[in-house]
């Protein structure tokens, strides 16, 4: 059957998102996207490969955004203050999206839109870091670091586990810190140039 006029792929993951972000990735499914859309389950086969195809999808989709993100955030910047930018969006984008966040984290994939939407949003963290003069090990550990850690906060910080009455955000400035102090780089020392 063929999708009803007036709904394509761009809607299908829009709705879907938009789902994920009201009720979690638990509520994803084809009957759930095709009711807010007004269509029949099937119809949603023209537009995603069913449910591993819509979480694809969405994926794609939040790795698109995350890459937009973090390329403005290393624009115009070098060395640990672009890693520090870069890190200040994926704790952003984390703590605002953390089901989205989530599910756009992969490991490399042999799906060659998947692998490229994975690659074009980790581009600028590894450009970054190979201009610091990390080496490829090295960047592989820290960027495991940053995933594991942001992805750690968000989902503590939005499942209301942080309950001692210290600010939260000063807690996520402070991972942060930790991770640019982290950086494999060697740094000049005061009064040095660069």
């Amino acid at each position: 059957m063929a999708a009803r006029v007036g709904i394509n792929r761009d809607d299908v993951v829009a709705s879907a998102v938009d789902l994920l972000a009201e009720s979690g990735p638990a509520a994803i499914s084809l009957a759930a996207v095709a009711g807010r859309l007004g269509i029949r389950t099937q119809s949603l086969y023209a537009h995603v490969d069913g449910a591993d195809g819509l979480r694809r999808a969405i994926a794609v989709h939040g790795l698109g955004r995350l890459r937009d993100q973090v390329t403005a955030a290393a624009l115009g910047v070098s060395g640990p203050p672009a890693i520090e930018s870069i890190v200040r969006v994926h704790l952003a984008f984390a703590t605002a999206s953390p089901d989205l966040y989530d599910l756009s984290i992969h490991p490399p994939t042999e799906d060659p839109e998947l692998a490229a939407a994975v690659a074009a949003a980790g581009e600028p963290l590894t450009s970054v870091l190979a201009s610091c003069g990390v080496s490829d090990d090295d960047a592989i550990h820290w960027t495991r670091l940053l995933l594991a850690s942001v992805g750690g906060y968000a989902r503590l910080r939005s499942t209301g586990r942080f309950t001692l009455p210290v600010d939260d955000g000063a807690t996520g400035e402070r991972l942060v810190a930790m991770l640019v102090a982290a950086l494999p780089v060697a740094t000049p020392a005061v009064g040095t140039p660069s």
